[in-house]
């Protein structure tokens, strides 16, 4: 996964061995989710991302960037997580 939505939505999968569970960190979204007929400028999901910047996220959508041989991504922050 290298999109923070992604993230947060494999965050909440719940791990069924209660060691790893306990130390896994959630994230919570904040912020105001989108209405569908009337979208946000810039990257969709920017009213919610933890790592959108003012200027950017608001402003350009991301383009769609292939960062590894068939996985693609639109996210002007990609950052590639190991899920656990």
């Amino acid at each position: 996964p290298m999109h923070p939505y992604t993230h947060a939505l494999l965050s909440a999968v719940p791990i069924p061995d209660p060691s790893i569970e306990a130390s896994r960190k959630r994230i919570i979204l904040e912020g105001d989710i989108p209405s569908p007929s009337n979208p946000p400028t810039g990257c969709r999901f920017n009213t919610r991302c933890p790592k959108a910047e003012v200027g950017v996220c608001d402003v350009d959508e991301p383009p769609l960037k292939e960062l590894e041989p068939g996985h693609w991504v639109s996210c002007h922050f990609p950052e590639v997580v190991q899920v656990v």
